[in-house]
């Protein structure tokens, strides 16, 4: 009963970028209560599947391990801020902090590496994704990316897009004058996550950066991604309202019967299934550009700080979480960090997501955000593209004058 009720709530209350990666919630952050002793504080997102499983376990962990587990929720855009002023005041205010991985740059000089770690059950891209300079620096606890999300009730699985122009014929087939064939998603970190998806489609060999550390967003994977949105959007097929969809707003569409099709993170899937029901809902991996299949990724890794006054114990604790990770699918979004989790949930009904994931994950195109330390500042760049490119600029021009900006921004 305990976990059923935790995962009702958590499906209200989660917000669409986990993502996996590309945002997150906008709660606010709950005071930490004070503890002493045999003890340790693990940051998390405030609203997020680290805090539910964080409190679900810490009774758990306490008595296995005679270990008090103090959770500190803050909203996402306070985390970084959060690390950032008491790692340079050299205090150990937390000893375990949950992080997402494009942090890990700026952050790796005060993690404590992980020694030893089996990686084989990792998720395909995140033991790359976890490392800088040889050191894995955190237990991943998940990762996300999009997928196609689909009406099987109107789309025959025979009809179903692998190709951009698969995808832009049946998009067209299939919208009505009371239902579009698809939407774009144009606004904020989504909008970022999805022009870089179909960067990877394109053929980028590394996303913003290239392997010389050089940027590389005026190449030709970079132009082609660009007019492929703005192709999209501009179509009859797709709402007029690009720059006002992000993940959220396509969820919407499509579950309340607007929107034939989508590429949006996976764990909409479930709530898709939910509200319209498996007859009518299906998903299959991300469709393929001129390179294949591809994606962007949203990890989280669990870490411990080189400050913590227990760190034995908060090493413990995130091997503790490693081997919970399948309470992750269990109790939140369906989402997890373990190749194993994923396979195990694929074989029931209401996860095929978990299948389409790891083939997507598994394309040689799809690979993760650069981990730089000024993510941040060049995501606003990216952002402002999406914005100009879809309202009419020139697409060669404004590639010229972004990269230039994020060059002077540097990593």
């Amino acid at each position: 009963m305990k976990k059923k009720l935790l995962s009702i709530l958590l499906v209200t209350a989660m917000v669409a970028t986990m993502a996996a990666g590309c945002g997150g919630s906008g709660d606010s952050a709950s005071e930490s209560e004070e503890g002493g002793g045999n003890s340790i504080t693990v940051l998390v997102e405030s609203g997020s599947p680290a805090e539910a499983l964080a409190n679900e376990t810490a009774a758990d962990f306490e008595e296995e391990t005679g270990c008090k587990v103090i959770v500190d929720a803050v909203a996402y855009t306070g985390m970084y801020d959060k690390l950032s002023t008491e790692i340079k005041a050299g205090e150990a205010a937390h000893d375990v902090a949950c992080m997402d991985f494009v942090w890990l740059a700026a952050f790796a000089d005060a993690i404590e590496p992980v020694a030893d770690a089996d990686t084989s059950d990792f998720l395909p891209t995140l033991e790359e994704s976890g490392t800088i300079d040889g050191n894995l620096l955190g237990y991943p606890m998940w990762t996300n990316c999009k997928i196609l999300i689909y009406r099987k009730d109107i789309i025959p699985e025979d009809k179903v897009p692998t190709t951009w122009d698969e995808y832009k014929a049946v998009a067209e087939e299939v919208a009505t004058s009371d239902m579009y064939g698809t939407t774009v998603l144009g606004s904020g970190s989504d909008a970022v996550c999805s022009y870089l998806d179909f960067a990877c489609q394109a053929g980028a060999e590394g996303l913003v950066f290239d392997a010389d550390g050089n940027v590389n967003i005026t190449t030709q994977p970079y132009v082609d991604a660009m007019n492929f949105m703005v192709e999209t959007s501009g179509a009859d097929y797709t709402p007029s309202d690009a720059l006002a969809t992000a993940a959220t707003e396509s969820q919407e569409l499509f579950t309340n019967g607007k929107t034939a099709m989508q590429m949006n993170w996976s764990h909409q899937y479930p709530a898709a299934v939910e509200a319209l029901g498996g007859d009518k809902v299906g998903c299959a991996p991300m469709i393929a550009g001129s390179a294949g299949i591809g994606a962007t990724t949203g990890p989280w890794y669990q870490c411990v700080m080189k400050n913590s006054a227990n760190k034995e114990m908060a090493q413990q604790y995130v091997e503790y979480m490693y081997d919970h990770n399948a309470d992750y699918m269990d109790l939140t979004l369906k989402i997890a960090g373990r190749t194993s989790v994923y396979e195990e949930a694929g074989q029931e009904a209401g996860n095929e997501h978990t299948t389409a994931v790891l083939e997507t994950l598994e394309a040689a195109q799809s690979q993760p955000r650069p981990m730089v330390s000024t993510w941040a500042q060049i995501e606003e760049t990216l952002i402002g593209v999406v914005e100009s490119c879809l309202g009419g600029a020139d697409v060669n021009e404004t590639l010229e004058a972004a990269q230039a900006e994020i060059e002077a921004i540097g990593k």
